[in-house]
């Protein structure tokens, strides 16, 4: 026989020694070839856009507590400038004398660069007789911020 009809035989062709397969390169195809390992442009611009909501967010919730930080620490100098007075008020009611010279009040001052208007009014035998209501309403240089307290004072002498 000759190589010719032995390549025509039914035989396989790996039983005769003789390869007729195409290389295993040519054929896959690039369709078909496994991915490069790593991200593609549009996953990271989609993950950096994620983050970027997220930190957004992040930051508006903190600039919002600052905010309400210094909100809160004006109201707490305020409610210390109140209780200054109140407590003078309030040492008057074992005095007749002092407690009968209570009168109306209004005091202006700045604390840490906020300044603080304080006005207070005294209304006697309210709620009964012989005492005295004190209705002080401050107000702070904060877009118009204020705070209203109520007071009444009884006499202990």
């Amino acid at each position: 026989m000759t190589p010719f009809c032995s390549a025509a035989s039914t035989e396989h062709p790996r039983q005769t020694g003789y390869s007729i397969s195409a290389p295993r390169t040519l054929l896959r195809a690039s369709w078909q070839e496994k991915p490069a390992p790593g991200f593609t442009l549009i996953e990271v611009l989609m993950a950096a856009a994620i983050l970027a909501i997220g930190l957004m967010g992040v930051l508006s919730v903190i600039a919002r507590a600052s905010v309400q930080d210094v909100r809160a620490a004006h109201v707490s100098q305020g409610s210390f400038l109140v209780e200054e007075f109140l407590e003078n008020a309030s040492r008057a009611q074992h005095s007749a004398q002092a407690f009968r010279s209570l009168t109306n009040s209004a005091t202006t001052r700045v604390i840490d660069g906020a300044r603080y208007s304080m006005n207070c009014t005294l209304v006697d035998n309210t709620p009964l007789e012989r005492c005295k209501e004190i209705t002080c309403t401050l107000s702070w240089d904060n877009n118009g911020a204020n705070a209203r307290y109520v007071y009444v004072l009884s006499p202990k002498f």
